[in-house]
């Protein structure tokens, strides 16, 4: 269950990527047409001020050179955020379809079953390691949106309380989220939160990597 769980985020990242493409090849050429003009007007100012005090002429240059840096580095932060913010929105949007057809075969309660069993042997885990008390004696509540409440039966959670040790009910209380669900111990202790928009705020460091190797190819001077 849970390498289904693992599959689909993973998919969602890589079609995502397909309008991050075109976002990022607009944005190296703008940011390969802002280099190219900074270097003109450097040299435009070089000219000009070639024949005045050479001290004065350097300082001059040097805060050129640290404003243009400065604006490219703005420049190619600001890319960067719009296109993590839109390979994100992509990314979810997927989520409605996958509820509807599945994913590779596998239904959208299939894979919330695994979501709800990754997170409860997380913490039947960390639990054991952090009391003397079975993991038996626990009691884990799954919180999730209203939607997704109706594809959680008695049924599924009674399978997965005999696959991971501990009893597994239902909370009363719903979320705002796209999918995914939230569980944690009744006593509030431990709780890990497997929704799609937090397990794709995981991905971030990486898909911000993805992004800057794809876009600033251009060498660095």
């Amino acid at each position: 269950m849970l390498v289904g769980a693992s599959e689909l985020v993973e998919r969602i990242k890589e079609e995502a990527k397909e309008e991050q493409e075109r976002i990022l090849r607009e944005a190296r050429a703008q940011v390969e047409e802002l280099v190219k003009n900074a270097k003109a007007d450097i040299e435009e100012r070089k000219k000009r001020f070639i024949e005045a005090e050479s001290r004065k002429a350097a300082e001059n240059k040097e805060r050129i050179i640290r404003a243009k840096r400065l604006d490219a580095k703005k420049f190619r932060w600001d890319v960067e955020e719009k296109a993590i913010k839109r390979a994100f929105e992509e990314a979810l949007k997927r989520v409605q379809r996958v509820k509807e057809e599945g994913f590779r075969g596998k239904s959208y309660p299939g894979i919330l079953a695994g979501l709800i069993k990754d997170a409860a042997l997380s913490i039947t885990a960390g639990s054991e390691r952090s009391s003397s008390s079975s993991s038996s004696e626990l009691e884990l509540e799954v919180v999730l949106s209203a939607e997704d409440a109706q594809f959680v039966t008695e049924e599924m959670l009674k399978e997965i309380s005999g696959e991971v040790g501990c009893e597994v009910r239902l909370s009363k209380e719903r979320i705002k989220t796209v999918g995914g669900v939230i569980v944690r111990r009744s006593d509030g202790r431990i709780e890990v939160n497997n929704t799609f928009e937090e397990r794709m705020k995981r991905l971030y460091p990486g898909l911000r990597e993805d992004i800057v190797k794809v876009l600033f190819r251009a060498r660095e001077e």
